[in-house]
């Protein structure tokens, strides 16, 4: 197969055919073209660069969506109870206990307000990552950002599914750059779920820091095709959104701890249609479980992406004590999967190829129409 213009020198010397021969992508990373991104530990957390930013940032860090259980809606979106909002605190200052220095907040889930005040003592040390959800102008957003906060960390912002970058995001982006340059903000980048967009978000948006887009063991398209080496040539930092697919894949999981559930608890996995699933389907999983008697499918699945040297941080929403502490947990040993590790995640895959769509609820099928390997 002839290689186009702009395929990387990579990809030319026999990717292709490693492709093709079924050696995903995350294999060809690893070897020493190109260079792994630059880490290192700290007690029991790995920090990798962001990119070719100054900025190190722990491989587990804390995502944005709040617990739908304490939920309640306003004129501006929602927020949490004053219950939850307590829980939700607890649970962020138990992940910065084991490291983690990366909180994403949702201004339309009321979690500008509770994170400054939760920081305000150990602002130097987490780094504050968000994203425009009003229609107003992105540097009208970051000004009110830096004045609650004193300054950003990480922005972006949600450049949709289309093909290609559009004015209107060229002109958001200027204005980031603007705000980067005056010290408002350190780094900037895109959210997408577009495999074409973050194509030509390398392409045209000139000082991109990162990018965030859905990866995961089932989800991991991004290792066929040719977003991952052109990011990691250009020095691009990789963080990972869905890394357990909205929380869904504790669904697989007959070991997963009392209390937890996927953002949409009403899915169901091991039904479909009022018929059961294929006993052999369920019981491939179930015995490859036990052969991880101290993991379970989430860490496993967890584990996965952490040991992508080119994922810089995986971002989970964590609405549970234990899922804070499994997901610290997940990183303690080498991030090297084992082989009961691999035939678990072949295992829960091959129980979702079964189930079909209705694993995932509805508002996140989208996964597996783009993003399945």
């Amino acid at each position: 197969m002839a290689c186009d213009f702009s395929r990387r020198r990579l990809l030319c010397q026999g990717t292709s055919a490693a492709l093709a021969a079924g050696m995903p992508l995350t294999r060809l990373l690893a070897e020493p073209n190109p260079k792994p991104v630059d880490e290192f530990r700290r007690s029991g957390m790995l920090y990798r660069r962001l990119g070719g930013t100054d900025l190190f940032v722990s491989t587990l860090s804390f995502g944005s969506h709040i617990n739908p259980a304490h939920r309640v809606k306003n004129k501006h979106g929602s927020t949490l109870d004053e219950k939850g909002q307590q829980r939700r605190d607890r649970h962020i200052a138990r992940a910065m206990d084991y490291g983690v220095n990366m909180v994403d907040t949702y201004e339309n889930e009321g979690q500008w307000q509770p994170l400054a005040q939760l920081v305000s003592n150990r602002r130097d040390r987490v780094l504050i990552s968000m994203c425009r959800q009003f229609p107003e102008f992105v540097g009208t957003n970051i000004d009110d950002a830096a004045r609650l906060f004193g300054y950003v960390d990480l922005y972006r912002i949600y450049v949709g599914d289309a093909d290609h970058v559009s004015d209107r995001t060229l002109e958001d982006w200027d204005a980031m750059r603007k705000a980067k340059q005056a010290g408002k903000v350190r780094a900037i980048g895109i959210s997408t779920h577009s495999e074409r967009m973050m194509i030509s978000a390398l392409d045209q948006l000139e000082g991109l820091d990162y990018i965030m887009f859905p990866y995961n063991f089932i989800h991991a398209r991004a290792d066929y095709i040719d977003v991952l080496p052109k990011a990691v040539a250009q020095r691009v930092g990789l963080i990972a959104i869905k890394p357990l697919a909205a929380g869904s894949i504790v669904k697989l999981d007959p070991k997963a701890p009392p209390g937890s559930k996927p953002e949409n608890a009403k899915v169901h996995l091991y039904r479909g249609n009022n018929r059961p699933l294929l006993p052999a389907v369920v019981d491939k999983l179930t015995e490859s479980l036990k052969r991880l008697p101290q993991e379970s499918l989430c860490q496993a699945a967890l584990r996965f992406v952490y040991s992508q040297s080119f994922i810089t941080s995986a971002m989970p929403g964590m609405f549970q004590p234990h899922e804070v502490d499994d997901n610290y947990n997940a990183l303690q040993r080498q991030l090297v999967l084992s082989q009961a590790e691999l035939n678990a995640l072949d295992a829960a895959r091959g129980l979702c190829s079964a189930r079909g769509p209705g694993w995932l609820p509805p508002h996140y099928r989208w996964l597996d129409q783009q993003w399945r390997a």
